[in-house]
């Protein structure tokens, strides 16, 4: 039919099995309606037009010409969405913590102690500050507290305020805009405004410059940042972490470091003890190092023999885990044949019957 003679009919006159004049009687929409013509399903929609709240038109749209486009369409938007999940899983996993309170090792008392304060300490937002010699686990419980509290999801910022030269601790504390210093050509959030409803984990606290603590103190307590060489000021909700290895006290006392800052983080204090103060957990420790060692090493040692775990339980750590681990690494990678477990013979020689005064050298930070 010439679609010109169509003009000034009547629908069902036009269009098999119409619902367009009810939907003109109804002004009620019809979307995505099954519309069976000429022996095919299709997919349609009407939509009644509406000028200065009086019903002047209907619209009708054929939106599948095939019913069999919809479940291909509807297959399509199963996958994307299994897609979007998966790629949410993955960023989540990338931003947020790498331990849980699951992967604190150890039966001591203290131990078992600090994962119950941990545990709580996640229920609330205030300030933590972790105290413990390097190489006890600090960052450890850091990560753990994130992950058990609400922010999990949210990111897991770290920094390391001694690894950091100090003319540019404060831009990546704040950021900065184009401008702010020598090559600065670009806009760069700061650690702060990445931590944006997650955890911020500052490492060795008391390394912060003198005359950076007031601004830090600042942000603790109005929460807002100003990158350097801007104007605008951003609000950023964070929970910090702070860890050091070192008595902040008695840097009060020597006044390398702000009272009042000390007592802003001081909320929520938890002391790691050294290994030499919960040798209970060192064949545990061990153990579960040789296990994580033996995968990423491709190694099938899987014991430490029972007079290695002597000596272990008698020596000082002075490195704490970091240097059981570093042993239990070096001894790996000398061990040749196919033993399965660590033995005397196996550490390194100082560590044999009659020689005293091993050390490993274990960098501070």
């Amino acid at each position: 039919m010439n679609p010109q003679k169509k003009i000034g009919r009547h629908c069902t006159e036009v269009i098999e099995n119409t619902r367009m004049h009810i939907v003109a009687q109804t002004g009620i929409p019809e979307i995505n309606h099954l519309h069976r013509i000429m022996d095919q399903d299709m997919v349609v929609q009407r939509l009644p037009i509406w000028i200065d709240g009086k019903l002047v038109a209907v619209f009708g749209q054929v939106m599948f010409e095939d019913v069999k486009d919809v479940s291909v369409l509807a297959s399509k938007l199963s996958l994307l969405e299994s897609k979007v999940e998966l790629f949410q899983k993955e960023l989540v996993n990338l931003r947020s913590s790498r331990y849980s309170i699951s992967n604190i090792q150890g039966k001591s008392k203290i131990i078992a102690e600090l994962k119950r304060l941990a545990l709580k300490a996640a229920t609330v937002n205030s300030t933590v500050l972790l105290m413990g010699e390097s190489g006890t686990g600090k960052e450890l419980f850091a990560h753990a507290i994130h992950d058990a509290s609400m922010r999990r999801l949210n990111p897991f910022i770290r920094i390391n305020c001694a690894a950091i030269p100090k003319d540019l601790l404060e831009a990546e504390l704040f950021g900065y805009e184009p401008g702010a210093f020598t090559g600065a050509t670009r806009s760069k959030p700061g650690k702060f405004e990445l931590a944006h409803r997650g955890t911020l984990f500052l490492d060795e606290i008391t390394e912060l410059p003198l005359e950076m603590q007031p601004k830090l103190l600042r942000v603790l307590e109005d929460r807002e940042v100003e990158r350097l060489g801007g104007t605008r000021v951003t609000r950023c909700d964070f929970r910090l972490i702070a860890a050091t290895h070192e008595d902040p006290e008695e840097l009060v006392k020597q006044g390398s470091f702000r009272e009042d800052l000390y007592y802003r983080l001081n909320v929520i204090p938890l002391k790691i003890p050294p290994l030499r103060e919960r040798k209970v957990d060192i064949s545990i420790l061990a153990e579960d190092i040789l296990a994580r060692l033996g995968r990423d090493l491709g190694r099938t040692v899987t014991k430490i023999s029972d007079d290695v775990l002597k000596i272990f339980e008698n020596y000082k750590w002075p490195g704490n885990i970091r240097e059981l681990s570093n042993i239990l690494e070096r001894t790996l990678c000398s061990m040749e044949g196919v033993d399965d477990t660590v033995r005397l013979d196996h550490l390194p020689v100082i560590f044999q019957p009659g020689l005293k005064g091993f050390h490993v050298h274990t960098p501070r930070h």
